[in-house]
């Protein structure tokens, strides 16, 4: 009886704890920004700095051109999946034989910017507003450097991501968002440092050795 009671104790601490900590996770995520926070300039990624003379549409400036909302997010989640489907990863090292080169895939396929870039492409050319459409770098849910596509939308910013098909929130991928291109002048980039552990608790230590990618 006694083993019985002491089980049944430490059950109910243990759900309590599980329970402590999702509505914890909960009010986190209801807290975070709908869209990424801007911080100080900070230079391009390695492989982008000349990104913006190799593709002019990949810093155009805002156009003022938008269709209908929801359209927009039917079309990004088309766009990310059909991409996702049809370019096959090959890192570049292999196709290039250098660590890194931003560009856009080739018939041997792409890493995680060229999908990036290809799924800018498209939205661009489909008369989404560039402003809208803004490539990042994040730490994946392994601390791996990655990028992603980001598509500013009124009720949130929304993940355009390879390793993904489904359209995500941005606080919801559990990445770590490094920098931004800004959208009011894409040739520059910002610093973010927000997501993933950075929000799940005391960040200020995992912050100091943390750089952006």
């Amino acid at each position: 009886m006694l083993r019985l009671l002491s089980c049944l104790i430490l059950g109910i601490g243990l759900l309590a704890s599980i329970t402590a900590s999702a509505t914890a996770t909960r009010a986190q995520q209801a807290a975070m920004p709908r869209h990424l926070p801007l911080g100080e300039a900070v230079p391009p990624p390695e492989g982008a700095v000349d990104l913006c003379n190799r593709f002019s549409w990949a810093c155009a400036r805002s156009s003022n051109r938008d269709g209908r909302l929801d359209d927009m997010l039917m079309m990004a989640h088309r766009v990310n999946r059909d991409v996702n489907r049809s370019v096959r990863p090959i890192s570049d090292l292999k196709q290039y034989g250098r660590e890194e080169l931003w560009a856009l895939p080739t018939p041997r396929g792409g890493d995680c910017e060229d999908y990036a870039l290809r799924k800018k492409q498209i939205l661009y050319a489909s008369g989404v507003d560039p402003a809208r459409l803004l490539l990042a770098t994040v730490l994946d849910t392994n601390m791996s450097p990655h990028a992603v596509l980001v598509l500013r939308h009124e009720t949130g910013d929304f993940v355009l991501d390879n390793l993904n098909n489904k359209l995500l929130g941005w606080a919801k991928t559990g990445y770590i968002f490094m920098r931004v291109q800004n959208p009011g002048a894409p040739h520059g980039w910002n610093m973010v440092l927000r997501g993933g552990v950075l929000d799940d608790g005391p960040t200020s230590s995992i912050t100091k050795c943390v750089q952006p990618y």
